[in-house]
């Protein structure tokens, strides 16, 4: 047996073809087992974390991850997923007085979600074999969109931080304005909730955020 360095390349080979032969594994130990067991036909000595093989396995798109959590009597609303370490999205509604206030909070790659700040922590997880192919296009551009929003969440949140306590904190606005604008906005073509209206309805006509509000009576009303 060769000893090589356990690259991402080759433990993201090693666990293809665990899930080739195991589609379904109960258990983040028994998954870290078999991952093992396969780099040990061409690795003299494996030292891999579990934890590591599952965010591999989740960001290289071979599983879907299904979670099984556990409270805390902690909040636990966090910037990065602890299943996958990729960015959270925060999902916001507004309200009656014009706020806009968060409800839930999700993971812009895999299946992670926790609601309103409330204690909720990743207890158990089952792998699915999952291939390329079976991802559908538009969940993919999905996911990338959802990433960009979380990604411009923590530049709004960053631009705040730098600029607090100086002499210019006033104009931090005019920053956060615009990427407020390019994650929320009804109206601008290019904002993520818009274009992802785009890739919901992609061939099927213009996406509803193009169409006059109608009524359950008027549906294709125009004013």
């Amino acid at each position: 047996m060769a000893d090589i360095t356990l690259d991402e390349e080759t433990i993201v080979e090693a666990i293809r073809k665990v899930m080739q032969k195991n589609p379904r594994i109960e258990s983040q130990r028994r998954l870290a087992e078999l991952v093992c067991k396969e780099l040990e036909n061409d690795v003299d000595e494996v030292h891999l974390g579990a934890d590591r093989i599952r965010r591999i396995a989740v960001n290289a798109h071979l599983v879907k991850i299904e979670i099984e959590y556990r409270d805390s009597s902690q909040n636990f609303a966090p910037d990065l997923c602890p299943v996958c370490r990729n960015l959270m999205v925060q999902l916001c509604n507004s309200t009656l007085t014009g706020e806009i206030t968060e409800f839930k909070r999700k993971c812009s790659v895999c299946t992670y979600s926790t609601y309103g700040g409330r204690g909720k922590k990743p207890a158990r997880y089952t792998f699915v074999k999952c291939s390329v192919h079976d991802l559908p296009m538009d969940e993919m551009r999905i996911s990338k969109l959802n990433s960009a929003a979380a990604l411009l969440r923590r530049a709004s949140k960053l631009i705040s931080e730098a600029v607090d306590g100086t002499s210019f904190a006033q104009r931090k606005s005019n920053s956060i304005d615009l990427i407020n604008t390019v994650l929320l906005s009804k109206n601008m073509a290019g904002s993520i909730p818009n274009l992802i209206a785009d890739v919901k309805t992609d061939g099927q006509g213009d996406p509803l955020w193009t169409k006059p509000i109608g009524t359950p009576k008027y549906p294709e009303r125009k004013d």
